[in-house]
């Protein structure tokens, strides 16, 4: 009944160019013309998986971002047949349409939420078109054959959301595109000995009428073979597993933000679109980055990006001819030397450009997750004891690539952790390593919240219907449908002769009374099994409610586990 109702909504916002009939947008019944919007989805890919698999079923956008998931003046427009996509399909300019010419209302919006049906819902229709075992799926190859795993969602009922404002214009058409990150936002970890990922997004959106393209291509003369999935007996004598970043300065000037990603197809090609114009602006300069595995990374920097282009329509051209690759197979591993609090953050590798003649700043090499469950990697990440081969854009010509020693020395970085409402923090000690070696970093915990916020706290009881029914889990703590922080939960389970007991997540960004923190809305699910058998015996339960640290901690967020 209730997708029922949704789908009449849909029908009357249709019909009637408002959304007072679904209880959505702020003021209702306006006589405005309304205005128009083309939602697409894109993403930044990887080769680390054949395809990922995601099932949308709604779109939300809201003037406010200090409202809830529940809250009944979201703009909901749900698919009329949910939509499966595979995101790893969706690079070089590929977009992927949710639905073109939807009205809306008028005004200035601050949040948009991406609802996707969860992978152990009832299989959808457009799921099993796609042959998929679940809605939410990860299919991936390696030298022990291909694989497929369930793509966990954390909170699918409340949507995957992101803030940023955007004004939609009485009579006027916005081309909104949502724009994942796969290679980063697929986490691996490891549950009864077996791979399992979860969906960690932090989603960004374009406007394209903001944002143009830039094309380019490497030799293939240094590449590894393009067929396949890439393993790990790749040879040390090519290059594989290439990212192409567009990055631009950060908002405080200190480091280089990677605001745009792709790779290369198999002729080597790649195309970065769509590239974010500031508003107001008609083109912007951003500096490409290529890294991967056995190779030095290249930097070309002053590229310009004209608004409102796109990769038919008059792109930037990177070089006239192909970058060359220089294979350098000189790497070492690295991983944190213990566990970070909160272990939802992410780490940032930057090296910074030597001898230039001006003041440099860091650009970021490479990025990822830590595993949510553990606070570290579950495998160690590669780094390149190589230069960076160094160049400015030519038009209509080709860069000259010179090698950079960075400032941090051959092979070094500097090292920053981050999460969703945590300060941007650098270690203080600069990561080194030696040729085929392992190295470690470290960081203070916890990560400060960031400036504004206060250090919070949730708490509350978990239970079980039947006593140590289960004996083995974690409590999950969500914010804008990303994973925050877990702390592990099997002490508390198999307490009190396994009927369970109180908890409490301390250190989450919140408000306090005398400085209120908007958005700070905080959703909870235990994972829990029993480790007799944690295959058959999983089960994701959601606490009740959300926690509302707006202005101090929460209590009460109990849960009874059955």
């Amino acid at each position: 009944m209730k997708e029922h109702r949704y789908r009449l909504c849909a029908l009357a916002v249709a019909a009637a160019f408002g959304l007072a009939a679904c209880g959505g947008g702020s003021g209702g019944g306006t006589s405005a013309p309304a205005a128009m919007i083309n939602a697409q989805v894109t993403d930044a890919p990887t080769k680390d998986f054949d395809h990922v698999w995601v099932t949308v079923r709604e779109f939300r956008l809201h003037q406010s971002n200090d409202v809830p998931a529940n809250d009944p003046n979201w703009q909901s427009f749900p698919l009329s047949t949910p939509m499966t996509l595979d995101l790893a399909s969706l690079y070089n300019g590929n977009l992927a349409s949710l639905f073109a010419g939807q009205p809306v209302q008028p005004g200035t919006y601050q949040q948009i939420r991406l609802v996707l049906v969860s992978d152990n819902a009832p299989l959808t229709n457009s799921a099993q078109s796609a042959g998929l075992t679940y809605n939410d799926q990860v299919d991936w190859s390696d030298a022990n054959g291909s694989h497929i795993a369930p793509l966990e969602i954390a909170s699918p009922l409340d949507g995957v959301g992101l803030n940023g404002t955007f004004t939609l214009v009485s009579g006027a058409t916005l081309n909104l595109v949502v724009d994942f990150d796969i290679g980063h936002d697929v986490v691996k970890f490891i549950h009864g000995g077996n791979n399992a990922y979860t969906l960690k997004p932090n989603l960004q959106y374009f406007d394209l009428a903001q944002a143009g393209a830039v094309t380019g291509s490497v030799a293939t003369t240094n590449l590894c073979s393009m067929t396949g999935a890439v393993v790990a007996t790749e040879p040390s004598t090519c290059a594989y597993n290439l990212v192409i970043k567009a990055e631009q300065m950060s908002a405080d000037l200190t480091h280089h933000v990677a605001t745009r990603y792709t790779t290369i197809d198999a002729s080597g090609n790649f195309t970065l679109y769509p590239v974010r114009v500031p508003p107001g602006s008609t083109s912007t300069n951003i500096d490409v980055l290529v890294r991967g595995r056995n190779m030095d990374t290249i930097l070309v920097r002053g590229v310009p990006v004209n608004a409102g282009n796109s990769p038919a329509s008059n792109p930037t051209v990177l070089s006239s001819s192909p970058l060359p690759l220089n294979v350098d197979g000189n790497e070492y591993l690295a991983n944190a030397s213990a566990a970070l609090s909160p272990t939802g953050a992410w780490i940032n590798f930057y090296q910074t450009l030597s001898a230039t003649g001006q003041a440099e700043v860091p650009y970021e090499i490479r990025y990822r997750h830590l595993n949510p469950f553990t606070g570290m990697f579950t495998d160690d990440i590669a780094l390149s004891l190589g230069p960076i081969d160094l160049g400015t854009y030519v038009p209509g010509g080709s860069p000259t690539l010179n090698p950079n020693s960075p400032t941090q020395g051959p092979g070094g970085f500097l090292v920053a952790a981050n999460d969703l409402g945590y300060q941007w923090t650098t270690n203080s000690t600069t990561l080194t390593g030696t040729a085929g070696g392992t190295s470690t970093f470290t960081f203070a915990n916890p990560l400060p919240v960031a400036v504004g916020a206060t250090a919070d706290s949730i708490s509350g009881n978990i239970a079980q219907a039947v006593a140590g029914t289960y004996d083995s889990g974690y409590l999950v703590v969500v914010r804008m449908g990303t994973i925050v922080t877990t702390i592990p939960i099997s002490a508390i389970l198999t307490s009190n002769g396994g009927a369970g007991g109180a908890y409490t997540v301390t250190n989450l960004p919140g408000g306090s009374a005398a400085q209120r923190l908007p958005g700070a809305f905080y959703y909870l699910y235990a994972r829990v099994w029993n480790s007799a058998n944690p295959i058959t015996t999983l089960k994701r339960i959601d606490v009740s409610g959300f926690a509302d640290l707006r202005t101090g901690s929460a209590t009460g967020m109990n849960v009874t586990l059955n």
